[in-house]
């Protein structure tokens, strides 16, 4: 029974927006709790104006306000999201975060000096392209610019000598909840892609600001855009989620402003994509988001 409440109550919870790519999300049903428990769903989404669009493998490590952390798995392995629970059994602040989780690897291959993203070959079977109405106005096809290279080669196309490498996307998403009165939240371990919190993400108010560093192995991340995304009910479906994107500084600081109550999802990739394709991915990417949540 508890857990079609708890599934209940997460559906009904705003909904939130990912306009640009894939990115993991964390997301509590309540942000301040006065319950011996709380439970939480993590998803993908990658739609704008989404509903978790679909799962990923992931176990959960939730660290109590006196810095002990557990780990905990999913309650329930949906094919579109993950509901899981955990005990408040002090008061204070509780940070929840994906544990091990990774995307699917992507392959690329180097064809004419540049990388490109290798795509399953089309099946035989698969069905035509739809041909217009005899009657249909008739316009020229859409070609890509000459000076575009291509962006994707089907795996069957890839040359027998060519240079190939696989990319890693670690998936990092988390969120707090407090019982009581907020507490310090964990330091920062200087190791892989982490925000180090410089204001409590459990005391944002109207008119406030978040703000934060970010590290890669403990070194800061200069000029890197964060996204900033507001969730809304499903009752406002024209209500602007977008925010305007912010860029860390020369010392990796970044400063997010809430001018509205609401649930917002700050989200980041590193490193980000590049535009040059002659240049060879990196091996391991993040994706990076904290859920929070905005008071008046």
């Amino acid at each position: 029974m508890r857990q079609f409440i708890t599934i209940a109550l997460l559906s009904a919870l705003p909904t939130l927006s990912f306009a640009h790519t894939a990115s993991p999300f964390l997301l509590p049903e309540v942000f301040d709790s006065k319950s011996d428990s709380v439970s939480f769903q993590s998803s993908i989404t990658v739609e704008k104006f989404f509903v978790p669009s679909r799962n990923f493998k992931t176990s959960y490590q939730v660290t109590n306000p006196n810095g002990k952390t557990e780990s905990i798995n999913a309650a329930a392995e949906l094919k579109k999201f993950n509901i899981a629970e955990f005990n408040l059994n002090d008061d204070g602040t509780y940070r929840i975060r994906t544990k091990e989780a990774t995307g699917n690897p992507t392959k690329y291959a180097l064809v004419d000096g540049h990388w490109l993203r290798v795509r399953p070959p089309r099946p035989a079977n698969a069905a035509p392209m739809q041909q217009p109405p005899a009657n249909a106005e008739q316009k020229a096809p859409q070609q890509a610019p000459a000076n575009q290279p291509p962006r994707f080669v089907a795996e069957d196309q890839v040359p027998a000598n060519a240079k190939t490498v696989q990319t890693t996307n670690i998936y990092i998403a988390e969120s707090f909840v407090t019982k009581g009165k907020p507490s310090p939240i964990p330091n920062v371990e200087n190791k892989g892609f982490e925000f180090k919190f410089l204001t409590h993400p459990n005391e944002l108010f109207t008119g406030e600001s978040l703000k934060a560093q970010v590290l890669m192995n403990g070194k800061a991340v200069p000029n890197l855009e964060v996204d900033v995304f507001k969730g809304v009910s499903s009752y406002q479906p024209n209500a602007k989620r977008d925010q305007p994107p912010v860029k860390t500084n020369a010392k990796g600081e970044v400063e997010v402003k809430f001018n509205e109550a609401g649930i917002y999802l700050i989200t980041t990739a590193y490193p980000e994509a590049s535009p040059d394709s002659t240049k060879q991915p990196a091996a391991q990417t993040y994706t990076y988001s904290v859920t929070v949540e905005v008071t008046e």
